[in-house]
């Protein structure tokens, strides 16, 4: 994590495929140079990770009462304002994408081409 990586960008999100548009990805983008400024000799990669972990000490200090919880059970809102100095762009984007690209070029398969889009 210290100044190997000199350029570039980690993308950091999820996936969602299955529905009539194809593929929604979206996520936080965030750059080198970005992630040095916040925390000097980090990487974007580690400092999107560690933004959940904070959010999540943060919302334990101030909710002691509430025990464990489970993921779903967080305020989603306050943990994504802690993270918020720490994503980048957040993005959504649509794709076209689905599992069965080039899929069976290297070598036969049986696919379900109707499977999913």
């Amino acid at each position: 994590m210290m100044d190997e990586i000199t350029s570039g960008m980690d993308e950091l999100g999820v996936l969602l495929m299955g529905h009539k548009k194809g593929a929604y990805w979206y996520g936080s983008r965030l750059t080198i140079e970005e992630a040095r400024a916040l925390a000097p000799h980090n990487n974007a990669t580690s400092l999107q990770v560690s933004a959940a972990v904070l959010a999540s000490v943060v919302f334990a200090m101030e909710n002691p009462g509430l025990g464990v919880l489970e993921a779903d059970e967080l305020d989603h809102a306050r943990m994504l304002d802690i993270c918020l100095p720490y994503r980048g762009e957040v993005a959504g984007v649509y794709a076209e994408w689905t599992p069965l690209q080039d899929r069976a070029t290297l070598f036969p398969e049986e696919l379900d081409s109707e499977g999913p889009s």
